[in-house]
């Protein structure tokens, strides 16, 4: 045999194991068969049958510490955590070198982000210190991403993405520290969702702020964020655990009223579990509700990882009690066990950041030439999410469908995540959306100004209270006249729950304001207002509105629970602000907040808009100033001739072995 024939023959069988070795690696995961039912829920299975896993899609997982060791992202020792890009943002000498500040961690890399970090002892600067070693929460979100684990069959929705640990220290706001006159907390996390936007795809983000009209460091806030916007990284944020909380959190149960939920450009996510159940078909009691809410994920009892503790081998159960708010690390009767159910919109946050990993992965394989834009992905959110609960009639809960046909809630945002609906949408958007839309026009910004919003002469009756159906409280509500009796007001809300099966009685309801001014105002708006401006008319997208409300007694300030907002446009209301008489007392003097809604998406945002401010409570008067609205206007893009799909890395992998194959049989022919 010729020295040429033996070469050609060793260069074949090389390429062919090779190229059979990444057929292979990219089937190393089979499809999952048996998995739970939240994954049923957001419709996983069906973009999985279709191919698509999360693969090629980078999810950067902005949390505390993270078990990087686990095996559930470690299936055949194939890591999906690219640990190369895992940061440690949130280590306190990272920033700071005054020794008061430094935590007594072992002396690690800033890429070093195992779980080995929650063994340490944080030192306050006011002498008392605190543990760590309840440092679980990353790892559990993570699970909810990406987890793979056919023995326990705990999967997460893209279970092939890969994974960047990105570790923020969750107790760092209790150290009182500042750099450079910010907030040591607000530094570490606006890091963390600034960094590396130039590789990661998707930005889980499972943590709050502890109260509402929390603003304080936003300019840092909005550039971390508009960092991520321009290197077109999504973020998704949990909208909270407040709803059924009366103690605690101020203001906190509408996340309109935290700044990273109201900002245009993230993806804000509610949860669904019904009465704490698996039934996703309905908000799991402690979901924050709101304007800005975008979309819901299941959020009850998902199956997920669980952290190890690698000095004891020993797992730690996180507990956390939504009524009481209160937390605990459990450690010594969990050894083995390396999985556990997870509730929280620190859970419907990342399953929805798999779903969305999953429908990435289909654009980029679909439209490889194309910028997928978070506007973009909003777009299908807003007309592929899952209608649910649709007999909801209290105003945080119930559906309206606005003028442009799109119908929205402040509980479900559009609705639930829907993987086949994404995927159906990139994949064939004639049938799904009516044309071939897969990307968005250029935004367009108009910005109105309510200057003549004044107190109105009218005077209005405000009851606050519970309506029950079967004998059970069936939610809360308030009902807002003008010149009519109270006995009018109770009748009133009878009609209105009327819908669900619920009564009200006059026991029911609790007088919070009698003949109290409000601040109310109408602006009509036509094409011209658009051209006078130079700015280009479009379909809604969000709103947003701009306002500083100043106590009238300075001494006594006014009590922002008590200020309910609406906005109306041409019949459509959306509730930018709800009143919160049950949450804790809390004062102000002075308070400038942007209250953003998607409930006009879609919209002509001609016509008419009115703007109206309520003080929901009988004390602590405030008057409103400073008020502008900012439209943000947008619409799908339809490209004639879409770019055919691109095959998977398997599929090219077996052609390029069939082409090598032939090859090789005609070379060696040839030479005999």
């Amino acid at each position: 045999m010729s020295i040429n024939k033996l070469f050609y023959r060793f260069f074949g069988i090389v390429t062919i194991v090779a190229l059979l070795s990444v057929s292979l690696y990219a089937q190393d995961k089979a499809v999952p068969t048996q998995y739970a039912s939240y994954l049923n829920a957001v419709n996983a299975p069906y973009a999985w049958n279709m191919g698509y896993t999360g693969q090629g899609v980078v999810v950067g997982v902005i949390d505390d510490s993270i078990d990087m060791d686990h095996p559930f992202f470690n299936y055949n020792n194939v890591s999906s955590i690219d640990a190369s890009l895992a940061y440690n943002t949130g280590a306190m000498y990272n920033f700071i070198r005054d020794p008061r500040y430094i935590p007594d961690f072992p002396t690690q890399s800033e890429t070093n982000t195992s779980a080995v970090w929650d063994n340490g002892t944080v030192n306050r600067t006011n002498g008392s210190s605190f543990s760590v070693v309840g440092d679980y929460h990353g790892t559990s979100v993570t699970g909810c991403i990406a987890a793979y684990d056919p023995s326990s069959k705990t999967y997460g929705p893209a279970y092939n993405a890969t994974l960047v640990p990105i570790r923020v220290d969750f107790h760092c706001q209790a150290f009182y520290a500042t750099i450079d006159g910010w907030d040591l907390g607000t530094v570490t996390f606006a890091r963390a969702v600034a960094y590396k936007n130039n590789v990661i795809d998707i930005k889980n983000n499972s943590y709050g702020t502890s109260q509402g009209y929390e603003g304080s460091e936003a300019e840092l806030t909005m550039l971390s964020i508009d960092s991520a916007r321009e290197n077109n990284t999504f973020l998704l944020y949990s909208a909270g655990n407040e709803r059924n909380k009366t103690n605690d959190y101020p203001n906190n149960k509408d996340c309109t009223k935290r700044i990273t939920n109201s900002h245009p450009y993230t993806i804000t996510v509610a949860a669904t579990g019904k009465n704490w159940s698996r039934d996703y078909t309905g908000f799991a009691p402690f979901s924050n509700y709101g304007s800005c809410v975008f979309i819901t994920a299941p959020g009850v009892g998902i199956p997920t990882a669980d952290r190890e503790d690698v000095a004891t081998n020993n797992v730690f159960a996180y507990v956390y009690d939504y009524e009481s708010t209160t937390s605990s690390a459990v450690q010594g009767n969990y050894s083995g066990i390396r999985s556990d159910s997870f509730s929280g919109t620190s859970a419907s946050c990342p399953v929805a950041s798999g779903v969305l990993a999953l429908a990435l992965e289909a654009y980029k394989e679909t439209c490889p030439d194309q910028v997928c834009d978070v506007r973009y992905i909003k777009q299908l959110l807003a007309r592929t999410s899952t209608k649910i609960d649709q007999s909801a009639t209290a105003p945080e809960v119930k559906w309206v469908t606005n003028n442009a046909g799109i119908s929205f809630s402040h509980s479900y945002g559009f609705g639930q995540i829907n993987a086949q609906g994404l995927i159906d949408a990139i994949l064939d958007p004639e049938s799904t959306l009516g044309d071939n839309y897969d990307t968005v026009t250029q935004q367009t910004v108009a910005t109105f100004d309510w200057s003549d919003l004044s107190a109105s002469s009218d005077e209005y009756l405000v009851f606050f209270g519970t309506y029950s159906s079967g004998g059970n409280s069936g939610g809360s509500a308030h009902m807002t006249t003008f010149g009519i009796s109270e006995q009018e007001v109770i009748a009133a809300a009878a009609e209105y729950q009327s819908g669900s099966a619920a009564y009200v009685t006059p026991n029911d309801f609790e007088l919070m304001a009698a003949n109290e001014p409000f601040y109310s105002d109408t602006i009509t708006l036509d094409d011209d207002s658009f051209l006078s401006s130079g700015i280009l008319k479009q379909d809604m997208e969000e709103v947003v509105v701009t306002l500083t409300a100043t106590a009238d007694n300075t001494t006594t300030g006014f009590d922002p629970r008590y200020m309910q907002i609406t906005l109306d446009h041409n019949g459509v209301t959306s509730y930018l602000a709800f009143a919160d008489p049950n949450s804790p007392q809390e004062n102000m003097n002075t308070l400038t907040w942007s209250f953003s809604s998607n409930a006009f998406w879609g919209e002509d945002p001609t016509g008419e808009w009115t703007l109206s401010v309520y003080n929901m409570g009988t004390n602590d008067t405030f008057s409103i100033s400073d008020v502008f609205s900012t439209f943000y206007m947008g619409e799908l893009k339809s490209t004639p001739d879409p770019t055919a799909a691109v095959p998977e890395p398997a599929t090219w992998a077996l052609m390029a072995l069939g082409v090598v194959v032939l090859f090789l049989r005609r070379r060696v022919r040839s030479e005999e």
